[in-house]
């Protein structure tokens, strides 16, 4: 069965949320169109898939896959769109911080022509202020050194027409950080504007190690600003450590000074320390190859309701 609309949820420990976000999204859905929900149980420990499982057998327009294990929220996101069907496919979170309240205006723009509609938070209200400001910073730096046009605040709420789905699933990298790669596609594109909700239930999954890691595929993906930082500065510090050497042979010949086993030292290890600090770089680069390389599949699924 195909259908107007697919909304996918990603799906890790929310046990709590899951029927109260089936029950909201119902209320706020346009009566004049067919929709699905498809849930992408990325790995759950708690009843979620107890949950799922209940739903689905109750709502006939509810589907549901399930990961082997844990393979991460982008993972999961990419999962679904592979498997949605509808003619527009709308992605959110299901701690409810995402308004499904949200869903008639978003689909109206859709309706209006745009191929791709933001969500954008008016207020991060809910996030720490460092929270906001390094995520601030991070697009901005990301802007900056890429090509890609990110628009701040927008996250993974936003909806795809299906032409934009079919494009997406184009794109084959291990490494994914779908907003550069939804934000390179292009297409016609509309901005809808949101208030945060609180979570309802449960704890966020994604902590500072998660975002980090995210940030790291984001710059690695879409831009090669690091290797070639790592260029210039290796150049102008070889140019420094002439200049340095220079002046300590000037010193020894014309005043006799000694050369300290200090200024040495320290040559060694700053020199040290920046050969490390490259090398970490091109191997975050070269850990990306060598995923592309082995092309083995983004998930497994280990059963589909």
């Amino acid at each position: 069965m195909s259908y107007d609309v697919s909304i996918i949820v990603p799906v890790c420990n929310e046990e709590g949320n899951i029927k109260v976000l089936f029950d909201k999204i119902s209320l706020a859905m346009p009566r004049d169109l067919s929709w699905q929900l498809l849930i992408v149980d990325d790995g759950s420990t708690d009843r979620s898939r107890e949950e799922i499982r209940a739903l689905c057998r109750d709502k006939k327009n509810v589907s549901a896959i399930l990961f082997s294990k844990n393979y991460g929220h982008q993972i999961a996101l990419s999962a679904g769109y592979d498997h949605a069907e509808g003619r527009a496919v709308i992605t959110m979170d299901a701690d409810l911080q995402h308004p499904p309240e949200s869903l008639p205006a978003m689909l109206q723009l859709w309706r209006d022509g745009a191929e791709i509609v933001f969500a954008v938070r008016r207020d991060d209200g809910a996030a720490s202020p460092l929270k906001r400001l390094t995520s601030r910073w991070f697009y901005a730096l990301l802007k900056a050194i890429s090509r890609i046009d990110f628009i701040p605040g927008a996250a993974d709420f936003r909806l795809l027409d299906r032409k934009a789905v079919d494009h997406l699933k184009l794109y084959h990298e291990r490494d994914r950080f779908l907003r550069g790669i939804i934000g390179d596609m292009g297409f016609r594109r509309a901005i809808y504007r949101y208030d945060e909700a609180p979570r309802q239930h449960g704890v966020s999954k994604y902590g500072p190690l998660q975002m980090i890691r995210l940030a790291i595929t984001g710059i690695v993906s879409f831009s090669s600003f690091p290797l070639k930082l790592c260029s210039t500065l290796g150049f102008f510090i070889s140019i420094a450590s002439l200049l340095y050497a220079g002046a300590i042979i000037y010193d020894k010949l014309t005043r006799g000074a000694p050369v300290g086993i200090a200024s040495v030292l320290v040559g060694v290890f700053f020199i040290g320390g920046v050969q490390l600090i490259f090398i970490g770089v091109l191997g975050e680069y070269l850990m990306s190859v060598f995923k592309e390389v082995k092309a083995r599949p983004l998930y497994c699924i280990s059963e589909k309701i």
